[in-house]
């Protein structure tokens, strides 16, 4: 299932970015600005590998009645965007110390961006 027919990628960055832009104004220096961009990133492919995942799982669910085609498939997914998160927390917080919440409140905010942008039938 392609994503991008799932999720309004026009309407998510036009609401992702300029929050995006809002937390980088608290940026200190250099260091604050790339810990905050590497957490944004890691933060959009996560989502991205959420959104697929939780589509892959109600697809499998309404088509078949059972996940046993795609349980591979959604496994990996949940483990790399778990791995991409932790990750991109562990290398901004020893880039950026202590000031570490400011992309991780982003994060969350880019949760909540997410729901807005996902399609359903006779929203759009």
């Amino acid at each position: 299932m392609l994503l991008k027919t799932k999720i309004n990628l026009k309407k998510f960055f036009l609401m992702s970015v300029p929050t995006t832009v809002v937390f980088l104004l608290f940026s200190r220096g250099w260091n604050d600005i790339t810990g905050t961009l590497i957490v944004y990133v890691a933060t959009v492919l996560h989502l991205g590998m959420l959104a697929e995942a939780v589509f892959e799982l109600v697809k499998s669910q309404v088509s078949d009645g059972h996940i046993h085609r795609v349980k591979d498939k959604i496994m990996y997914l949940f483990a790399g965007k778990l791995t991409i998160l932790i990750l991109s927390l562990v290398i901004s917080r020893q880039i950026m110390g202590n000031r570490i919440i400011i992309p991780v409140i982003n994060y969350v905010i880019q949760i909540f961006i997410l729901t807005f942008s996902i399609r359903s039938k006779g929203r759009e």
